[in-house]
């Protein structure tokens, strides 16, 4: 894995921001919690210490005890737990707060993109990105965050309380502390290339199984499962291999950690012991620690590496997320440069003190409207004789093309495939960039630029069917509300009635709030698409766009679609996807495309 780019850095960093306080607040209860540890260390010492001299002495053990210490013993071991408790909930809950905004922002992305979410991998694939990798940030909001303050506060406030009895042991301590971050590095970076690698067999792994599941039925007849088993199986051994790997780092990085802390608290002890003894090799005869400073820095030096330790622990929580944010970021990046390019591209005088009324039908002026896509060109041969051109080529996805759609008429775009009907469709709903004008027109004669009307508002008006209704594992009645969440059952009721349905609806024992499976399952591919245009009805959109909505219907069922469009769409302004625009008698117009005859390359056409 490569390290991390500045807006990487920047990103994770972001995040954190955005929950600094409680972040903050949770540093201080550790540190309230140490300066606890130091107080419960130093009344242990002295009870200790005071009961030994009294055993020597030969008189009472309670003799100069002060009762108050025990009372204050028992607040020390009562409100550090509580203290430690108090900061888990705090960054638990920050933890909680960042995954939450950044899945419904990564869910906002994923909106904005539309089709071009296809390019960041499967459905499984980003479903894996949005749930497990966004956990994997967890812990390094919740623990690293916090963790590396501590790994500075802890130590000092310990190395004083330390060098207050024993200047030489907390030498000691210093120079032994380098080397835990030192080996914690070393270990960290390849922790986070195999946590980067098993991110990637992970989603691998979900896309995979999600694809298979949906063509289960299909493979089922053909009886083709061992296929798909035997693929999953290669799948799932890759990601346990993987994960193998990085537990076998985690592992061997907590080892080391504990070695070298042992290690060190065993130089410590060694040199107080042989204090006591007197049998120091360069100061023999001689106690340079007493008992209660010897068993006070020994109560401290466990505590001193712990936060140490804790970091080596939590730095593979850091590297996940950095595996993470690796794999994250470029969705978003992606929208917002989309988006940055939108608000570059709007003039500004354009007044957002009087929206556009986008209610009523609303027509299309396209002017030289073409669309090309950047595609990589790293063997130009061109590159070392014209060094200053950049070595981009440029896919014409949509030739030049200009055409007039008055508000209200519907009309059929037809063309062979590659010709760029899709494309178009994108560009209108705000998804892809463009080269050329699509303006807005209105029955009263006025223009605005699209670019002109935020992509959301637009949006809120454009109605979309596709050849494959988008519908969810819901029932009939909250599929519909993903339409227009506020429609009462009556308008539910009045929509299906409309598109022929509620006639069979009403049939099924549960009615409105009949289950339906995956991707409809549960209904034909015509009532699907009776559905779909139901939808479209409780939206009350101005423009319908349809990407070939009868494409995979057969001849009798999609005849009847066409007449139910027919009669539902009028009043709507129309752009219908079709090869057979034939049987669309009723349309006012077709529209054809040709296929692109070039492809751009350096800023220059070649045929």
């Amino acid at each position: 894995m490569a390290t991390l780019s500045t807006a990487e850095k920047s990103f994770l960093k972001q995040l954190v921001n955005t929950v600094r306080r409680p972040l903050n607040l949770a540093w201080l209860l550790t540190i309230l919690s140490t300066l606890l540890f130091v107080a419960q260390a130093w009344l242990i010492a002295n009870i200790f210490s005071l009961w030994l001299t009294n055993y020597f002495d030969k008189v009472p053990l309670s003799t100069g005890v002060n009762l108050m210490w025990f009372g204050a013993l028992a607040a020390c071991f009562i409100l550090r737990p509580l203290l430690n408790m108090g900061r888990e909930l705090l960054s638990t809950r920050a933890s909680l707060q960042v995954r939450t905004d950044l899945r419904q922002s990564l869910l906002t992305t994923m909106a904005h993109l539309g089709p071009n979410l296809r390019h960041f991998g499967s459905d499984g694939s980003i479903s894996s990105q949005i749930i497990d990798q966004t956990d994997a940030l967890d812990g390094f909001i919740s623990r690293f965050s916090v963790q590396k303050n501590v790994t500075v506060t802890t130590p000092l406030i310990l190395l004083i309380a330390v060098a207050w009895q024993s200047k030489f042991a907390a030498a000691l301590l210093l120079m032994t502390a380098p080397l835990v971050p030192i080996f914690m590095i070393l270990i960290g970076h390849l922790t986070a290339k195999k946590s980067a690698a098993q991110f990637g067999a992970l989603s691998q792994l979900s896309g995979r199984f999600l694809d298979w599941i949906r063509g289960m039925p299909t493979l089922k007849r053909l009886q083709a499962t061992s296929i798909a088993e035997q693929d999953l199986a290669i799948s799932s051994e890759d990601y346990r291999r993987r994960t193998m790997d990085v537990l076998k780092i985690a592992f061997l990085n907590g080892a080391v950690l504990e070695f070298l802390a042992a290690l060190s608290i065993a130089l410590v002890a060694v040199y107080l012991g042989f204090g006591l003894m007197g049998i120091l090799p360069w100061d023999k005869g001689h106690v340079p620690v007493g008992y209660f400073g010897a068993l006070f820095i020994l109560l401290l030096a466990p505590e001193f590496y712990v936060p140490l330790r804790q970091l080596g622990a939590d730095y593979h929580a850091k590297a996940e997320a950095e595996g993470a944010v690796q794999s994250l970021l470029p969705i978003i990046s992606a929208a917002q440069s989309s988006t940055d390019n939108a608000l570059d591209t709007v003039p500004m005088t354009t007044n957002s003190s009087s929206p556009v009324d986008l209610s009523q039908a609303f027509g299309l002026n396209i002017n030289q409207l073409s669309i090309r896509t950047a595609i990589t060109d790293s063997d130009s041969e061109n590159d070392s004789e014209c060094p200053d051109l950049k070595a981009q080529t440029y896919r014409t996805r949509l030739a030049p093309i200009s055409f007039t759609l008055q508000p209200a008429q519907r009309v059929a775009l037809v063309g062979d495939s590659g010709s760029g009907k899709s494309s178009l469709l994108q560009a209108i709903m705000g998804f892809v960039d463009y080269q050329g004008k699509i303006e807005i027109s209105f029955a009263n004669g006025q223009n605005i630029d699209i670019k002109q009307v935020p992509a959301p508002q637009l949006r809120q008006h454009i109605g979309y069917l596709a050849q494959q209704v988008a519908l969810m594992p819901l029932t009939i009645a909250q599929n519909l509300r993903l339409a227009n969440p506020e429609a009462s059952d009556q308008q539910l009721i009045e929509a299906l009635e409309e598109v022929e349905l509620w006639s069979l609806i009403k049939r099924l024992p549960q009615g409105l709030h009949t289950q339906l499976g995956d991707r409809g399952q549960g209904l034909s591919g015509g009532q699907q698409q009776r559905l779909g245009i139901a939808q479209l009805l409780l939206r009350q959109d101005s423009l319908w766009l349809l990407d070939e909505p009868t494409e995979h219907l057969d001849p009798d069922t999609a005849d009847r679609i066409h007449q139910l469009l027919q009669r539902v769409s009028k009043g709507k302004t129309v752009i219908w996807i079709t090869h057979a625009h034939q049987q669309l008698d009723w349309l006012d117009d077709v529209i054809r495309l040709s296929l692109p005859a070039a492809v751009t390359v350096k800023g220059e056409d070649h045929d």
